[in-house]
């Protein structure tokens, strides 16, 4: 109870304060991190302090203060130096997965550094319904981006199924000519945009088909080895199969990038075959099994994330872009990748003063950069550009602390065992 005492109060003060802050200026001010942080050391470090003064303290408050006689008990409270540790080992695993997140872009860096601060002050009593060895707050991970994606995926089929509503509206109430002539100008439209269309759909292609055979792979390793390394080394690496599978997921954009290095391909593909070679030679019909298996989920799973990911992208089309003014651009928006492409004609100019783009959106000297961009070739004959709508993050953020502290567990591990 001491730990809900010290932390819960402040964990809600962060959680509450940068949820207004960032829905009011969409920005999380380091100074609410820096407290969460200063915070949470300064407590962890005069535990471990007092881990080794307690005994002493004790026993003069006892018999030297209170006069207590010599043979009354004296109870000496503490806390272990194990919990400390793990403690430490979870914020520090919390602390690289948030900056390899910002750095494959998958959020901006005020929320990694916010992750960050939440997993060193949670509690790890609320993850134990669903621990994690080491790495803990992987449950708050879950617990934040699944009522994320749902909320995006109701928003998304709602908006797709009102669009083929109306679409069929207009269908149904216009006269041949105009149907014509509205189908001509999509197919024209779709001829422009299909001039590489060809090269994209190859390389989705290949980079599915290494995707799939890794993750075969995985599930052959666990399912094959997780019961010897847990017999000869006491390790159950079977909590860690999902953690990976995240992290192949968020982690995706960069893998793909990895990929294209042949000795990575090479070195995969040699780690692959001793895999299945191992497997096929020495327990045949638990590889045959595990493969058959692997595949259909992993191919139901590829159906249903590129089903998702053409969902949200229409969903962000219809709902999270707006346009403004070219001298309206300013730090911290975020361009769209339509604005983006057409700066990245100029692929000197884009490498020199705008390279890279981070989730936080535009610096301010990248702002500048792009406005006289734009004012430079004014050939483009642009007066607006797109932008994404920001999008409350950390609000959804502090829902996950919220589910966490609540369920003490993972809604995933919930989901299972509601099916």
């Amino acid at each position: 109870m001491i730990f809900d005492i010290l932390f819960l109060p402040i964990v809600f003060f962060i959680g509450l304060i940068t949820s207004y802050e960032d829905i009011k200026y969409g920005k999380v001010r380091n100074k609410w991190i820096l407290l969460g942080l200063i915070w949470g050391l300064v407590i962890i470090f005069s535990f471990f302090v007092w881990y080794f003064i307690a005994s002493p303290i004790s026993l003069f408050y006892y018999f030297d203060v209170l006069n207590s006689p010599d043979n009354s008990p004296a109870p000496v409270f503490t806390v272990s130096l194990v919990y400390l540790e793990k403690i430490i080992i979870n914020a520090l695993i919390a602390l690289a997965i948030s900056f390899l997140m910002w750095r494959s872009n998958a959020w901006a860096a005020g929320d990694a550094k916010l992750f960050f601060v939440y997993s060193l002050l949670i509690p790890l009593k609320y993850y134990w319904k669903s621990y994690l060895p080491y790495f803990p707050s992987f449950v708050l991970l879950i617990n934040i981006f699944i009522p994320i994606l749902l909320y995006l995926l109701v928003r998304a089929s709602f908006h797709y199924f009102k669009s083929v509503y109306f679409w069929l509206i207009y269908r149904f109430k216009i006269d041949s000519s105009k149907t014509e002539k509205y189908l001509k100008i999509k197919v024209q439209k779709k001829e422009k945009k299909e001039s590489n269309r060809g090269k994209r759909i190859w390389e989705t292609v290949k980079n599915m088909m290494i995707m799939l055979v890794f993750f075969i792979g995985i599930f052959l390793f666990f399912g094959l080895f997780q019961q010897p390394i847990k017999e000869y080394t006491s390790i159950d690496i079977s909590s860690w199969q999902m953690f990976i599978f995240a992290g192949l997921i968020i982690f995706r954009g960069s893998l793909s990038k990895f990929f294209n290095y042949p000795l990575v391909v090479k070195t995969i593909i040699i780690i692959l075959i001793f895999i299945f070679g191992y497997g096929f030679i020495f327990s045949p019909q638990s590889a045959w099994q595990i493969f058959y298996q692997s595949i259909k989920i992993m191919i139901v799973f590829m159906i249903a994330f590129i089903l998702f990911r053409k969902l949200i992208d229409f969903y962000i089309l219809k709902t999270s872009i707006e346009k403004i003014k070219i001298d309206e651009i300013k730090p911290r928006i975020s361009l769209t990748e339509e604005t983006l492409n057409i700066l990245k004609e100029d692929k000197e100019y884009y490498d020199k003063y705008i390279d890279p783009i981070y989730p936080d959106g535009l610096t301010v000297k990248q702002a500048e950069a792009v406005k006289k961009w734009f004012e430079k070739n004014k050939e483009q004959k642009m007066e607006t550009v797109s932008i994404y709508k920001p999008f409350p993050f950390v609000l959804w953020m502090f829902l996950g602390v919220v589910i966490t502290l609540i369920l003490k567990s993972s809604l995933l591990h919930l989901f299972i065992d509601l099916g």
